[in-house]
């Protein structure tokens, strides 16, 4: 048996979780399936009807899976309701594997609970903006250098991490240079004479992520314009720079530059990493895996051992109750409309089919 169709219910517009369940069609979409969003009473018999909210959602005994998504339990009326849910459907896709641990501690059940990481949106990762302040002097006092032959040495995807931004007079022939190596930089440049100069170059450093200053030539006040700015320093390990505590990171040489890049470099990659593990491509393939294991379990996987004690569930529920909130009027009230919703929803069922 395999799912060939999956209608997606109950998308209310402006809500986040609208714009995932467009992303987990759209994705279904390019690999082939049939799928439809609309209302629930729009359902048309296919494989799979996934509900996008736990509250007032209904199953029908069309589908052959009928799935619910899990969010925001937060009171025990919610806690409730799910449990209430957790009887009609065979199932329950839920914001994480520790929100499945907490489901499974509510619902006494675990085959039919999902744990999927809420997937990203974007996978694109903002490149470093790196700030170099200070002017540029034809004798390489400020060892630009080492920039540029940290470029050189490195693989290419390094280039992706960052954006150099110099902010002060005669970068533009160095910047050029990195231009031709297809590395992303900005020049900020000032007349001295322009009146508020530098008030300019300080508002730029504001907006950056890192600053850095490699010149051993007595030491630069721009470090202490990036603390002022709540902008972390990589500088040389020199004169007035010592001392200033754990948001200024110190070098000796070329070779600790290069450690400090490569450090910056690597917060990138595991960002990436990150985002590409909480992909809508992967988030797509659980979900299929879980749908899939419902409609054809593995016989060789063995059931809940029921002398075993599971503490995770356990632990999860007690976490998340912690966190309850009281059940003030307001709560009480959408409690009230959804149940009333609940009662109705077959008297009306029934009225559209006459």
């Amino acid at each position: 048996m395999t799912i060939r169709s999956i209608y997606i219910a109950d998308i209310s517009s402006g809500w986040i979780i609208n714009f995932l369940m467009a992303d987990i069609a759209a994705e279904l979409k390019r690999r082939g399936f049939d799928v439809r969003v609309g209302p629930r009473q729009a359902y048309g018999g296919q494989d799979v009807l996934f509900n996008a909210r736990y509250l007032n959602s209904a199953p029908t005994s069309e589908a052959r899976i009928n799935s619910i998504f899990v969010t925001h339990i937060d009171d025990r009326i919610r806690e409730a309701e799910l449990r209430a849910a957790a009887r009609k459907f065979n199932s329950l896709i839920c914001l994480s594997p520790q929100d499945a641990d907490f489901v499974a501690g509510l619902t006494k059940g675990r085959n039919n609970v999902a744990g999927i990481n809420l997937p990203a949106r974007s996978l694109t990762v903002r490149p470093l903006r790196i700030a170099l302040f200070s002017a540029c002097y034809e004798d390489g006092r400020k060892n630009e250098s080492w920039l540029s032959d940290y470029i050189r040495s490195r693989p290419e995807d390094y280039k992706e991490s960052f954006v150099f931004c110099f902010l002060g007079l005669d970068w533009e022939r160095f910047a050029l240079s990195l231009g031709e190596m297809d590395v992303s930089y900005e020049v900020h440049r000032y007349s001295r004479d322009l009146p508020g100069e530098y008030g300019l170059y300080t508002h730029h450093l504001a907006t950056m992520d890192r600053l850095i200053y490699a010149g051993f030539d007595g030491g630069a006040m721009s470090v202490y314009d990036a603390l002022a700015a709540g902008v972390d320093v990589i500088a040389s390990d020199i004169s007035y720079h010592r001392g200033l505590g754990d948001s200024v990171r110190l070098f000796r040489d070329r070779d600790g530059f290069y450690k400090e890049l490569d450090a910056l470099h690597a917060v990138q990659v595991g960002r990436k990493r990150a985002l590409q593990e909480r992909s809508i491509s992967a988030y797509v393939d659980a979900l299929l895996a879980h749908w899939n294991s419902i409609l054809d379990p593995d016989p060789s996987s063995p059931g809940p051992d029921p002398e075993s004690v599971d503490t995770s569930p356990r632990e999860a529920v007690e976490l998340f109750r912690s966190h309850y909130k009281p059940l003030g009027f307001s709560r009480l009230r959408s409690a009230a409309i959804r149940h009333a919703i609940s009662v109705l929803r077959p008297v009306t069922a029934k009225l559209n089919l006459r």
